[in-house]
């Protein structure tokens, strides 16, 4: 059967030459006619007039973004793209471009890429931003070209670097990684301000780059507000106000579509290593030509040449086929995606023969889909929007269709292109928990879970480094206590309870509390002067806030190198080295034990993880002191007995017991089994230790 093109009729209305007597009654007549045309339809479309009604369908569809921004970073002069496309040179779009410190150009005169836009690049050592006067708001493509350009300055397979525009975040902590081919990432953010900026911000210690830059206006019928949700069945509003990356855009059972062949510059690239099961897809094609475009529809959703092609269920030798064919998509479950389906019956004869459903993630999105209802007609284009939310979703993510076996029409099914774009999280950002102001997913601030991971850091290392100087200190009758947390730690318990009756605050005897407010250890006044040394400025080992007593150093110091500013990222780098000894103070140097050294820093370390998840409790996190804090009572103790071993009649001290396969798994602290019978007084400071109080801690808490 003939495919015969469907749509409105059209006419080639011919006007006979008149004379110039009657030129001007001819004129006024034409003109009476036109203004009753369109006054009689508001919305008479204007449709070019072809020789025949066929070509109609296949003349070129034309789109003139008014936003148009091409620019080739790191070249010296104008680069013609592979589609025609013509990209400033780096020197010309000078005035779009500001940056906070260095950035350099590098080229290459040659290399395996499918562009010359990809033989050059701009580096950003320092924070850089691209800012552009947008002409019409709206819809705009935003892509940006990548290529590790080799150089003799820097390895950009190894750099990392975030790219944001002022609302939305596009790419965190980005690395090419491995990549020895040149991709572009594409996007599509509705821009409704006058300026719109692309930043990008280098990690700490590393560089940004990119080898060209694309914003170019999208047209407004591309994306419209609504979509159908699956999970719970519903219509979803609101994709307007979305930004979105694209995944994937596939030409289902047909070739590459490069840029040149799509009037708004996209890639469609093949679903052949998609395909589950392949023996039972079949590719069919027609002529693009034939292909029709209902009333409404627009050839700038996808061009003629996705829907001359498709993929059909192939023939399984069997009397009553009833399979589905399958397409696996990657993708990040951190997001919600728009999944965008493509159908153009290409394979029927007559109407009203094809009938099939349409499953996303094992979900049913459409039952018994009738093209030809929808359309009217064979070989006419439809898309239809899905959105996929979080509750949903899986990976990979699964497109399906499969025969609708109610009615009599063919055993078949057939699908002609996908595109799966990731929509922007709460916080507007397409990669990452975290948005431009610095928000993440769940509420927290960026910067307050930075403040949080450096209290808890420095935290350790105040403790650690009070430890050292405590021992220094400690008393004389250090021994007879017991226990070095004893006379160190302030205590809490989950009891109420009171230790000592003697609560004179002249007194020197310390008061032990113990209560379900956390008082804890009470110090004197005159305790703290004789500790001090009524005051001694040089007892002084900190000042203000944390101090960083163990580096006797502030915590942030502008004045030092940049890599030393931050002291939390400056004890990382020398933790991960195994040399964090070489920032500590001088005075601490072989005072504190390397192993206990060793669990402060993996304390402090996981306390710096950037996300929530990765962090430890409280809880763990006194654990792990207190474990720290028995490997260096352990440790000194043992150099106070090789110290008094000739003369020492006082008992043995404890040691750390070895922990059992349970306490190894966490590394929370084992309690010191007695050594022998104490006098009352002692016995009651010993229950009450750092070390048993920590043990009763976890036993009223489950732990």
């Amino acid at each position: 059967m003939e495919k015969k093109p469907r749509g409105p009729p059209q006419s080639n209305p011919t006007f006979r030459s008149s004379s110039p007597s009657s030129s001007s009654s001819s004129s006024m007549a034409i003109l009476l006619v036109l203004f009753c045309i369109f006054a009689a339809v508001p919305n008479f479309p204007i449709i070019a007039a072809d020789s025949d009604s066929s070509a109609s369908s296949s003349a070129v569809v034309s789109f003139t973004p008014q936003d148009n921004f091409l620019i080739d970073c790191g070249s010296n002069a104008q680069t013609t793209n592979s589609d025609g496309r013509v990209f400033s040179s780096d020197q010309s779009a000078g005035k779009y471009f500001s940056s906070n410190g260095r950035d350099v150009l590098v080229s290459v005169p040659s290399a395996n890429v499918p562009s010359p836009i990809y033989l050059s690049a701009r580096i950003f050592v320092d924070q850089a931003t691209y800012t552009f006067h947008i002409t019409r708001a709206g819809w705009h493509w935003i892509r940006l070209h990548f290529f590790p350009v080799k150089n003799s300055d820097f390895d950009l397979q190894t750099a990392k670097f975030t790219v944001t525009t002022d609302n939305v975040v596009l790419l965190y902590d980005f690395n090419v990684g491995n990549a020895t081919t040149a991709f572009f990432k594409e996007y599509l953010i509705n821009v409704t301000s006058e300026r719109f900026s692309l930043i990008f911000k280098p990690g700490k210690g590393s560089q940004a780059f990119v080898n060209a830059i694309e914003l170019v206006s999208a047209p407004d019928l591309l994306i419209t507000d609504t979509g159908s949700t699956l999970f719970p069945v519903a219509q979803f509003n609101g994709l307007t106000g979305q930004s979105y990356e694209t995944m994937y855009r596939l030409n289902v059972g047909g070739p590459e579509i490069t840029s040149q062949n799509d009037t708004l510059g996209r890639t469609w690239l093949p679903d052949v290593q998609y395909q589950a099961p392949k023996q039972m897809v079949q590719n069919v094609s027609v002529q693009p030509s034939i292909i029709q475009y209902p009333q409404g529809g627009s050839r700038l959703i996808a061009p003629q040449t996705v829907y001359a092609s498709a993929v059909e269920m192939a023939n399984a030798n069997v009397q009553t086929p009833n399979f589905n064919l399958t397409w696996n998509l990657d993708i990040d479950l951190s997001y919600q995606y728009l999944v965008r389906l493509h159908f153009c019956d290409i394979i029927s004869k007559t109407l009203d023969d094809l009938y099939f459903n349409v499953f996303i993630n094992d979900k049913m999105a459409v039952s018994g889909m009738d093209l030809s209802t929808l359309t009217g007609g064979l070989a006419t284009a439809y898309f239809k929007d899905f959105v996929v939310n979080s509750s949903m979703v899986s990976t990979p993510l699964s497109i399906k269709i499969g025969p609708w076996t109610q009615g009599s029409g063919a055993i078949n099914a057939l699908l002609n292109g996908i595109e799966v774009l990731k929509m922007n999280n709460t916080v507007d950002s397409l990669d990452g928990e975290y948005g431009v102001d610095g928000k993440s997913v769940d509420g927290v601030n960026k910067g307050t879970v930075a403040a949080v991971g450096f209290a808890m850091m420095f935290g350790a290392f105040v403790g650690l480094g009070a430890m050292a100087f405590k021992w220094q200190k400690r008393p004389h009758d250090w021994q007879k206590r017991n226990s070095f947390s004893s006379w160190l730690l302030p205590l809490h318990a989950g009891d109420a309870s009171f230790l000592n009756s003697k609560n004179s605050l002249g007194s020197r005897k310390s008061q032990f509390f113990s209560s379900t407010t956390g008082l804890g250890r009470y110090f004197s006044f005159a305790e703290l002067t004789d500790a001090t040394k009524n005051w001694d400025p040089n007892a002084v080992i900190g000042v203000g806030g944390f101090g960083n007593v163990l580096c006797a150093r502030p915590a942030l110091n502008p004045a030092l190198p940049r890599e030393q500013v931050n002291l939390a990222e400056w004890a990382m780098q020398w933790k991960r080295k195994g040399l964090l000894e070489k920032i500590m103070d001088s005075h601490l140097i072989g005072a504190i034990n390397p192993e206990s050294m060793k669990k402060f820093a993996e304390a402090a370390e996981k306390c710096l993880a950037e996300y929530g998840v990765d962090r430890p409790t409280m809880g763990d996190v006194l654990w792990n002191l207190e474990y720290a804090l028995q490997l260096q009572e352990a440790s000194s103790q043992g150099k106070a007995e090789d110290e008094n071993k000739p003369s020492s009649a006082a008992p043995t001290s404890p040691a750390v017991v070895l922990p059992t396969a349970a306490s190894i798994a966490d590394n929370r602290p084992i309690s010191s089994p007695e050594q022998g019978s104490k006098p009352a007084e002692v016995q009651v400071i010993d229950e009450h230790s750092g070390t048993a109080m920590f043990a009763h801690f976890a036993t009223l808490n489950g732990r």
